[in-house]
């Protein structure tokens, strides 16, 4: 049976407090590292992605080389064709048609050789720039999978200092009675960590509103619990 009053009560529930503090925190870096993880994950597959948009880009500005090239092929050809026709045309105005259309190949062959050499420096512009990514993504996914386990095992060493304050929380808190016990409870776990609060002047101390003066006597007096009117924690005076 427990026979401790509330000016006793609100000393152990100080150190609990102490305790739930570090619990709190634990509590939130454990939420905050499967984000960290996640934002790892999240940066890698961007990486990823434009790496994959960069070597689509290549195949297909290939693709528009290896197109100009034919086309250039089967303009040669042509040019060839009728280089062979034109020893044996019988009249001038056939020869001077083949002359003319040979002479528009070439200009069009001409602009041909230019696009491809167009084409060939975005191609090797394209290279270098997906060589450079895929060696940055490669560094990326290095780091990325050593901060991951880096933050594993964080998390796996905050669990097991939670077990251990969550053990020592049991322990002190048992000293209270159940029903002042209770009461904490249910503030602490609204309250992110903060239940008991001293005044501060007439004030609350953590919402910082005033305190009806009844209460004040009350607090000092230490003799029942007292709940702040606006922040409902539990207040004392040091």
């Amino acid at each position: 049976m427990h026979t401790m009053g509330v000016h006793e009560s609100l000393e152990v529930l100080k150190k609990v407090q102490e305790v739930d503090g570090e619990i709190h925190k634990i509590k939130r870096e454990l939420t905050e590292i499967p984000e960290a993880i996640h934002e790892l994950q999240l940066e890698f597959e961007a990486e990823k992605a434009r790496m994959n948009e960069l070597e689509t880009k290549l195949k297909q500005t290939q693709l528009r080389q290896k197109q100009k090239e034919g086309e250039l092929a089967e303009k040669e050809a042509l040019i060839r064709k009728y280089d062979s026709q034109l020893t044996q045309v019988k009249t001038n105005a056939e020869y001077s048609a083949l002359q003319k259309e040979i002479g528009q190949i070439k200009a069009d062959n001409s602009m041909l050789e230019d696009a491809i050499i167009t084409i060939l420096d975005e191609v090797e512009k394209i290279y270098k720039d997906a060589q450079e990514e895929k060696e940055r993504l490669a560094r990326i996914e290095k780091e990325s999978q050593v901060r991951q386990a880096e933050l594993t095992k964080r998390a796996e060493e905050l669990k097991v200092s939670l077990a251990g304050l969550t053990t020592k929380r049991g322990e002190i808190i048992s000293q209270v009675p159940p029903e002042i016990r209770d009461l904490y409870d249910k503030i602490i776990e609204k309250k992110e960590g903060l239940a008991l609060v001293p005044i501060a002047g007439d004030d609350c101390g953590a919402c910082r509103m005033e305190i009806r003066p009844q209460l004040l006597n009350e607090i000092r007096l230490k003799e029942n619990l007292v709940i702040c009117e606006h922040c409902n924690r539990i207040l004392y005076s040091n």
